[in-house]
């Protein structure tokens, strides 16, 4: 079945945010976007087949009087039948972030000299180095890495495809690493990475989990590292139990916040008696860097 792309053109920015809620458990994805020169959006989104009109009628009529617009007529067409995975894979460029060097399988020039290799493969599952959050757990790892540190055990929290897990097997011979994802797709994806850069069990252990309760995370730590690229919210959720599961003079990375979440993840894990050691920045994303 094709998918579909739904177009609404819509007057504002303010009008954005009901029409979002309105279709986002009807789609696949949603996205928007400001017309040049403005004032009107595009809003996006994307259904496996037609849209079911039917039901999402009452919705948009409703969404339509919250933001005190007119009800706007959609614009429906399937996308082409590419293989969008491929595409990605074709676009992905090599990433340098600090001593490491991340590429794709089919990358065929030379690794930069010292750099440290690390083969991800453009997929299903976030996490190729290429977004600011990734790039600068990166960054903070090598940071580590040069301040003389070799964590033996760490826990890397929402592992994606595990890029940082391998990071830290490839640079400390001794770490044994957990790397958890609430996502299975993202674990699966992040076991074929380890197996294609010769990161096995039981040097990294790779599991499903939401929090940090499950039998594989508790029986991994307590951690002297514990790298938690998330969201804001759950970081600052689980914040207990993340500082719980630290070893006497462990160390945390935060990432996934927003530069104007830094405060309020902050205040957190403050309040449990963690203060900042070192701060990275890059595109409107943070990475932290906290200790007891």
């Amino acid at each position: 079945m094709p998918i579909y792309k739904t177009i609404l053109i819509l007057p504002n920015e303010a009008s954005v945010p009901p029409f979002q809620d309105a279709v986002e458990d009807y789609s696949l994805g949603t996205a928007a976007f400001e017309w040049e020169g403005g004032p009107n959006w595009s809003l996006e989104f994307y259904t496996d087949g037609l849209p079911q009109m039917v039901d999402l009628e009452p919705r948009l009529e409703q969404a339509a009087q919250q933001a005190g617009i007119s009800n706007p007529d959609p614009i429906v067409a399937p996308l082409p039948d590419i293989d969008w995975v491929a595409e990605n894979q074709k676009s992905f460029q090599p990433i340098r972030a600090g001593r490491f060097f991340v590429h794709q399988e089919f990358h065929e020039d030379p690794i930069p000299a010292g750099a440290v290799p690390l083969v991800v493969n453009a997929g299903t599952a976030f996490g190729t180095g290429t977004h600011a959050t990734t790039w600068g757990c990166l960054v903070m790892i090598d940071y580590l890495l040069r301040m003389g540190l070799r964590p033996n055990r760490a826990l890397d929290l929402g592992c994606g495809t595990a890029i940082l897990a391998m990071a830290l097997c490839k640079t400390v011979r001794q770490a044994q690493v957990v790397g958890s994802d609430i996502d299975p797709e993202a674990v699966r994806v992040a076991k074929e990475n380890a197996q294609i850069n010769g990161v096995l069990p039981p040097r990294l252990r790779l599991t499903t989990a939401a929090g940090l309760q499950h039998p594989v995370i508790r029986r991994g730590g307590p951690y002297n590292l514990i790298v938690a690229n998330i969201l804001a919210r759950p970081l600052m959720m689980l914040s207990r139990d993340i500082i719980r599961a630290m070893a006497p003079g462990g160390l945390i990375i935060l990432s996934g916040l927003l530069t104007e979440q830094e405060s309020m993840v902050l205040g957190a894990y403050r309040m449990q008696g963690l203060s900042l050691c070192a701060k990275q920045r890059r595109d409107g994303w943070s990475t932290l860097l906290l200790a007891r």
